[in-house]
């Protein structure tokens, strides 16, 4: 009996509680923060913290869902210590959803506060890392949703569900940026999002009421960075066109028919990309072949999908349509930008490590003039719930 008292005891001394516990109501939850260049300081840092009283629906009363506040410095991570400055309660960083960074700090180079968001331990790697372009980064994180009202939340499930369905996010997070930046061949690449509507009113309690908002925030393509520095900007369908270079899984393509007028839509239900590079004569060659499965959605052509030949003649223009855009994004890429942001110089180091060796410091040069070679393998499956279209048959009628 004394033994077991005495296990006991020796058992209480180990179990302690966690040393950094605080109760609920001590604590605010930082959801979305913002990263812009101070007017006075280095930095100006915005946080959003989430106003859980207006989430109950016992106690909401309908005013607003977030709390933003701001302070500048020369340093962020003084910053996310210092902003009870103006905040009643404890800031806990761990629950946030993305950081924007204003376009003009990322041309000016991300280093200095990359650094810090690796090595504190308050901070998760499950946040998107964003770019916002032509509007404040504080105002991405600030303007409300009526569906969603914590914008960075609705902001994060929006980016993964774009990615899902269409596939226009490089799901980019911390430790993915860090790597691109400390590789000598490859260079990073983010999301980039701005505010459709008036930003002003986008942080208004109004907006959440109106049946449509005054302002959303919207997807508008990927950055291009060279190391830690924003060079430049793709569009949404050109990152559509990167994200083929990296194993796209599910997209849906518009391919011109015959007709200028007239399109097919095809679902692409699962693709599968591989990357060749050679290097002979001083000469790169890169050879990316895309193969996959795809379904007719729908079609403002008039052909007869009875007919063999029909979908032949349609899975030749989609493979044809593909290999254009992607071959047309990466020459941009290589004459506007010059940097690899695809990872073709990684994929060159695990194919042919002596030369990758030889070539490394050279490979933004290298890339820049390579020889690229796009092939498309999209096999057209089927044609949804019915083969004949009324379309077809309209025209029929019309040549009786």
């Amino acid at each position: 009996m004394k033994v077991c008292k005495l296990l006991f005891c020796m058992m209480l001394i180990f179990l302690a509680g966690c040393w950094d516990q605080y109760e609920l109501d001590e604590i605010s939850i930082v959801s979305g923060i913002a990263i812009e260049k101070g007017e006075g300081k280095k930095y100006k840092l915005t946080v959003a913290v989430i106003n859980a009283t207006q989430l109950s629906k016992q106690s909401a009363e309908g005013n607003t869902p977030i709390i933003a506040y701001d302070l500048e410095g020369n340093s962020i991570s003084e910053l996310t210590n210092k902003m009870n400055q103006g905040m009643m309660r404890k800031l806990v960083y761990s629950h946030t959803r993305v950081i924007v960074i204003d376009e003009e700090v990322a041309r000016e180079g991300t280093m200095d506060f990359l650094d810090f968001l690796e090595r504190t331990g308050e901070f998760r790697n499950d946040f998107n890392i964003l770019v916002a372009k032509g509007v404040k980064a504080s105002d991405v994180i600030t303007t409300s949703h009526p569906v969603q009202k914590i914008p960075a939340i609705k902001i994060n499930v929006q980016i993964d569900n774009f990615l899902k369905d269409w596939g226009g996010d490089p799901h980019v997070q911390l430790t993915d940026f860090i790597d691109a930046i400390t590789s000598e061949v490859r260079d990073p690449v983010t999301q980039v999002v701005t505010v459709a509507g008036d930003p002003e009113a986008g942080n208004k309690v109004e907006n959440l009421k109106s049946m449509e908002p005054l302002a959303n925030v919207v997807l508008e393509g990927i950055s291009v960075f060279k190391k830690d520095r924003l060079i430049g900007f793709l569009s949404v369908e050109e990152a559509r066109d990167y994200l083929w270079t990296q194993d796209l899984e599910r997209t849906t393509v518009t391919v011109p028919c015959n007709r200028n007028d007239a399109y097919l839509d095809i679902r692409i239900v699962n693709s599968h990309t591989t990357k060749n590079i050679s290097y002979k004569n001083e000469q790169l060659k890169i050879a990316i072949n895309i193969k996959g499965e795809a379904r007719l959605q729908g079609s403002q052509c008039a052909d007869n999908l009875e007919k063999l030949k029909t979908y032949e003649s349609h899975q030749k223009k989609l493979q044809k349509h593909i290999e254009n855009s992607v071959q047309q994004t990466i020459q941009k890429v290589q004459t506007e930008y010059g940097v690899d942001i695809f990872g073709f110089g990684s994929t060159f180091e695990r194919q042919n490590y002596p030369i990758y060796k030889k070539v490394k410091k050279d490979w933004d040069e290298l890339f820049s003039k390579a020889e690229v070679e796009v092939n498309v393998d999209m096999s057209l499956r089927r044609s949804g719930i019915r083969n004949r279209s009324f379309l077809t048959d309209l025209k029929d009628s019309e040549k009786e």
